[in-house]
This record gives structure tokens, C-alpha cells and sequence, in this order.
């Protein structure tokens, strides 16, 4: 199931389809938090993604993020990445349509617990 859900006091209060990691790359499971937040990361290593609204909840950046895009787009994020959404492709990565990030980034604070499970 590749389903976020926000939860406030243990009611579910929205639930957004996400892209989390592929096979070779999974998304770590277990319970964290939001560590920090950024308006804009870019990744250290080649291609070099550009990912809106960042929030890591674990060491070695991993994050929930808007859909990434590239410096060579012009910032727009890859069309195909939408079809992306609800299958696991990601390299470890949470992520959510803009509409859905901003919410979720605007929703948690540092500190926000973050459980992944599968």
C-alpha cells in the first residue's frame, strides 16, 4: 500500500497516495520524526534532484518530499513522475503530489513521529 496518513490524537485526518523506495533503494522502516525542515533540497550526488518541500525523518536524507525535478527542467517536475505515484520508485524517498506535500509540510512540525511500515 503506498497510502500517508496524517493523523492527529490517533484519527486519521487525511491520506494521500505517495511514491516511497524501489527494491534496491527501500524506504527505511521503523519509527523516527521530522528532524528538519528545508523549502528546497537538493541531492549531493548526480542527477542532482531538487526536492520541494523537504522534511527528513531520517539520517542519511531521507526525506518527505514534493515530486523532484531537475536542475535541466526548469524546476518543473517530470511529468512521468506522476504515474509514479502509488508505486513503490523512489531511491528511499516519501513522495507526494505538490498539492499533497504542501499540506503535509504546512501539518507537521519538527518532531512530527513518522512510523513507515509496510
Amino acid at each position: 500500500e503506498q497510502n500517508m496518513y496524517l493523523q492527529l490524537g490517533g484519527v486519521t485526518i487525511k491520506k494521500f497516495p505517495v511514491s516511497t523506495g524501489k527494491r534496491s533503494t527501500p524506504t527505511p522502516i521503523g519509527v523516527t520524526s521530522i528532524q528538519f525542515k528545508q523549502d528546497v533540497r537538493v541531492a549531493a550526488s548526480s542527477p542532482h534532484y531538487i526536492m520541494p518541500l523537504f522534511m527528513q525523518f531520517r539520517r542519511g536524507g531521507y526525506g518527505i518530499h514534493a515530486l523532484p525535478s531537475l536542475a535541466n527542467d526548469r524546476g518543473v517536475y517530470w511529468r512521468e513522475a506522476l504515474n509514479h505515484i502509488g508505486t513503490p520508485r523512489s531511491h528511499g524517498c516519501v513522495r507526494l503530489l505538490p498539492e499533497d506535500a504542501k499540506f503535509t509540510y504546512e501539518f507537521a512540525d519538527v518532531g512530527t513521529p513518522v512510523h513507515v511500515v509496510w
